[in-house]
């Protein structure tokens, strides 16, 4: 049996779900083609993303264990602004698909979308689809137009057999989808953060202050550079470590703080090791449609290592209580809220976040998905 996953992101970046969905589809008997987030032709201006132009034309790549990846073949741009670029661009997308080796278009067991943008090619594929919504494709900035993004994507939701949100949030869009539609959070590879995060504190007899605050993740259009550039400024014996790629405009506004640092990009498995180390995990994003409805992976990290967070207004995030997370509307607030959580904090709390944060193991959000998978397709073990 074939299956597809239609990615936004690449396989060989940090492991998110997609990644993890992918994979227990292999567990479950397939053989599955991840194929990578497609670029379109304006990559030309951009000399770091040449590569992806071409990067078609090596077909397909064996991972291992009946997983293999593929490049798609660039797209024509304004695919987000204009309906009928779009259905040229998944007749471009679905003959790319057919011209692998492997005859993957050919009866696919199941596909896999992360894409809101092709539903003539979930058409064309003709197979079982699953759209597992991640992020409110309508709200990111940039080159499009956000009636066409949202028929778009309800015309993928009518072709889905079934559709997985996130979060409240997101589910809000496909209301009218009820009777297939599921609510899967995102989560942690709990063992990976839990277990250096109490080695210390077993080590410990009283919490240290370490003067670090730590933020993880992509530093893009949606960073909030005020936030974050307040609390350098309000805790200037604090060094705040960034990790993670950022936008030279996101560097070039915060350089006046010498105490936020900009690491890089480090494994999973190296911030699980740095991350106890930190008196308080920061999420500082602008507030925007597409902020407000994310669920946001570096959350369950930071828990899982025992870390306090700070956040900017995320709805999924208001489920929680003070112990885990407190969010901020503004610069002055992130300030306080990060005073009043550095003041609450304790080995106590530390070691209730990395125990209560068991739920969150992608094990549970794997047999989540494992029950829509069942609702559609014979269990393959």
């Amino acid at each position: 049996m074939k299956a597809l996953v239609l990615s936004t992101n690449n396989y060989r970046s940090f492991p998110s779900r997609k990644q993890r969905f992918a994979r227990r589809l292999v567990e479950r008997g397939y053989d599955v083609l991840y194929v990578e987030a497609p670029v379109t032709w304006l990559a030309l201006a951009r000399p770091k993303q040449l590569w992806k132009l071409n990067a078609w034309r090596s077909g397909t790549h064996e991972q291992g264990e009946h997983m293999w990846t593929a490049s798609p073949t660039p797209w024509l741009p304004f695919f987000k602004k204009y309906e009928r670029m779009a259905d040229h661009d998944s007749l471009t997308y679905y003959r790319y698909l057919q011209s692998l080796a492997g005859d993957w278009t050919a009866e696919p067991g199941i596909v896999l979308t992360y894409l809101p943008f092709v539903p003539k090619t979930l058409r064309l594929l003709g197979a079982p689809v699953v759209y597992d919504c991640v992020d409110d494709h309508s709200a990111y900035p940039g080159l499009l137009d956000k009636a066409t993004v949202d028929r778009l994507e309800a015309r993928t939701a009518d072709i889905a057999s079934a559709v997985i949100a996130t979060n409240e949030t997101i589910a809000t869009k496909f209301l009218s989808h009820e009777d297939k539609l599921s609510l899967i959070q995102n989560g942690v590879d709990h063992e990976l953060f839990a277990a250096p995060a109490m080695a210390w504190l077993d080590t410990l007899t009283t919490l240290p202050r370490q003067h670090k605050f730590l933020y993880v993740g992509a530093m893009r259009e949606w960073f909030d550079v005020q936030a974050l550039g307040a609390v350098a400024a309000a805790y200037p014996d604090c060094v705040i470590d960034c990790f993670g790629e950022a936008l030279p405009l996101v560097r070039s506004e915060l350089a006046i703080h010498t105490n936020i640092v900009f690491k890089g990009t480090f494994s999973q498995a190296a911030i699980a090791q740095e991350a106890p180390h930190y008196d308080v995990a920061l999420i500082p994003f602008r507030e925007s449609l597409l902020t407000l409805g994310v669920d946001p992976l570096k959350f369950y990290e930071y828990v899982a290592a025992g870390l306090p967070v700070v956040s900017s207004t995320i709805h999924a995030l208001g489920a929680f209580g003070n112990d885990l997370v407190r969010l901020a509307s503004t610069p002055q607030e992130f300030i306080s809220a990060v005073q009043n959580t550095i003041d609450a904090d304790s080995l106590e709390l530390r070691r209730y976040r990395v125990q209560s944060s068991r739920r969150f193991d992608w094990s549970f959000r794997i047999a989540e998905f494992d029950r829509v998978l069942d609702t559609l397709i014979p269990h393959q073990s």
